[in-house]
């Protein structure tokens, strides 16, 4: 039995099974790339400017169709001028449904309270529920004030 000569490296590569294996991995590999680029997240500022005057609709099982703007930075500006926890949670509700019911009364800071008043029980438990549980709706601080955390849901 004669010894084969040994083959270098450049003739191992270009052997076919490995070519065949290298397309093979590559195809595994590029598919992984490809899988996990569609459900990175990127971050694009002109894309949530625009999406952020649109009127969102999400059925509700009790409630029926919902139609809601998202708050932008402005209205935590009129947020904040609310002088209780109830008041901010109502203006916050109000200014998302302005948005979509551009004919609703007019509210301010110091007024907010007759929205609050206003609105049916079952109803307002439900809607303030369903917007709660909203990523656009306002988080709460935690008791220090250092780190925002996400309204409960319930």
């Amino acid at each position: 039995m004669t010894k084969q000569p040994k083959k270098s490296m450049r003739e191992l590569l270009k052997d076919p099974k490995n070519v065949a294996a290298h397309l093979k991995f590559k195809a595994i590999a590029d598919a992984h790339d490809e899988k996990v680029a569609e459900g990175a997240k990127f971050f694009d500022p002109v894309a949530l400017m625009a999406r952020a005057n649109e009127v969102h609709e999400v059925r509700h099982p009790q409630l029926g169709i919902i139609r809601f703007g998202e708050l932008m930075l402005s209205d935590s500006e009129i947020v904040s001028k609310c002088k209780t926890k109830d008041d901010r949670s109502a203006m916050a509700v109000y200014l998302m449904l302005k948005k979509a019911y551009p004919e609703m009364a007019d509210y301010t800071p110091d007024t907010i309270g007759g929205f609050y008043r206003a609105f049916p029980m079952v109803e307002g438990t439900s809607l303030l529920q369903f917007f709660l549980s909203q990523p656009c709706f306002l988080g709460e601080k935690s008791s220090n004030g250092s780190n925002q955390t996400q309204a409960p849901t319930s």
